[in-house]
């Protein structure tokens, strides 16, 4: 018995593409835009340009890479001061005797200097990158 044949889905060859650039200014201009473009891939950023979509460009800014740094240096070390700060104030709850109360409270009064220094030292990081950007 003869059975119909099933029309194709799409034609075919129709997903497969190429080109080529053979001038090779033109070549590393394409991989400069590719990489500046944040696409994930190739065909991705060529498709994009192709059908004119919206992508995003992607540019490095070694000033603002040095803060984000300093800053998360920053945070990950109130960080570990407010861990232990938790740790003294939990102990203070628990309150063993007057003489644990009173060395948690002494700690507690460093980790709070500490934690002063810190924000002091983030605005005056911040300030001094707002009059470095301008």
């Amino acid at each position: 018995m003869n059975r119909p044949k099933k029309t194709p889905v799409r034609p075919p060859k129709w997903d497969a593409f190429h080109f080529r650039l053979p001038d090779s200014r033109d070549q590393l201009r394409l991989i400069e835009l590719f990489k500046r473009s944040g696409a994930r891939t190739k065909t991705e950023y060529i498709r994009a340009r192709i059908l004119d979509e919206h992508f995003r460009v992607v540019t490095v800014d070694k000033s603002r890479e040095d803060f984000v740094r300093r800053l998360t240096e920053f945070t990950a070390a109130l960080n570990k001061i407010g861990v232990l700060y938790n740790q003294a104030v939990r102990a203070i709850n628990a309150y063993h005797s007057p003489k644990t109360a009173v060395t948690m409270l002494r700690k507690l009064e460093g980790y709070a200097a500490d934690i002063h220094r810190l924000q002091e030292r983030v605005v005056a990081l911040t300030e001094s990158f707002r009059t470095i950007d301008r």
